[in-house]
């Protein structure tokens, strides 16, 4: 781009990166704790993690290396040694505060967890499980009401007992905790008080529809950075895009900034405008 269709591209931004700013995103959020979901980290923390990222980026691609891809070199450029391949996403998640790594996993929330002792190779390995209760109907003269106690992955979702599932309720697995839910709704809803259970799945599908929701605010962030240029704030949010959807298997999308960078900032009147007004200026 030119330095005047430069200046048109950095005036079109919405800024939506910000999020405090950002109407549709607080619309959603605010929605969707209407609704039940347990939100647990500040939008301070949630700015902090964009930034966090984006800078990451910035770091693992720098200007040097992205002036060699447009050809122009640098003759001590092969004394600089390429960490990009080093700093992958898991390093990234390494250095995160744990509520910004928390949006990054989105892991299932329960009412609590522990670790299972595993065996695997001949080692040791502790394993995370989260919980869910499911409660029967109390029947008279039962004492106490009985509770299914659901122990499940807190990755996948992957249920770890599913004996007293089948042995209570009839429910053979394998299965995850979202497939447990679509069972008892369509077969159980008015045998069980499953609201635990409810709150998890819906906690988690909120959980990752606000990463997605963030890393696609990243990309924003990267494109618009005044660091750089336009083309190459693409050029590392069209890899930070691609990186994230390889390697966790997400599905952002790079729509927003292609057509972003895409469309036409030229402006002929405009820049004649510009052009004479600097000329003028010159000679006063």
């Amino acid at each position: 781009m030119t330095f005047i269709e430069s200046e048109k591209f950095y005036n079109q931004d919405k800024l939506e990166y910000q999020i405090d700013k950002n109407k549709d995103f607080l619309y959603w959020l605010k929605g969707s704790i209407k609704n039940g979901y347990r939100f647990y980290i500040t939008l301070e923390d949630l700015q902090e993690l964009v930034e966090n990222i984006a800078t990451w980026y910035e770091i693992k691609y720098p200007e040097r290396a992205l002036k060699e891809l447009e050809g122009i070199s640098f003759l001590d450029f092969d004394q600089i040694k390429d960490i990009s391949d080093v700093m992958d996403i898991e390093q990234l998640l390494f250095r995160l505060p744990a509520k910004q790594l928390r949006v990054m996993r989105c892991e299932y929330r329960g009412i609590g967890g522990s670790m299972r002792l595993i065996y695997k190779g001949g080692r040791k390995l502790l394993t995370p499980l989260t919980y869910v209760r499911i409660n029967k109907p109390q029947k008279k003269g039962d004492l106490n009401r009985p509770n299914i106690l659901v122990s499940a992955d807190p990755t996948s979702g992957n249920i770890h007992n599913n004996y007293n599932l089948e042995e209570y309720l009839g429910i053979k697995g394998p299965l995850c905790l979202d497939e447990l839910l679509q069972i008892i709704e369509s077969n159980y809803k008015d045998k069980v008080e499953y609201s635990e259970l409810k709150q998890c799945v819906y906690d988690h599908d909120t959980d990752l529809e606000l990463r997605h929701r963030i890393l696609q605010l990243v990309a924003l962030k990267l494109l618009y950075s005044k660091r750089t240029t336009p083309e190459r704030g693409y050029e590392r949010a069209k890899r930070f895009i691609t990186e994230f959807n390889d390697e966790m298997g997400l599905t952002l999308s790079t729509n927003e900034i292609d057509e972003i960078i895409n469309t036409d900032y030229s402006d002929n009147k405009r820049a004649k405008t510009l052009v004479n007004g600097l000329f003028k200026e010159s000679f006063k």
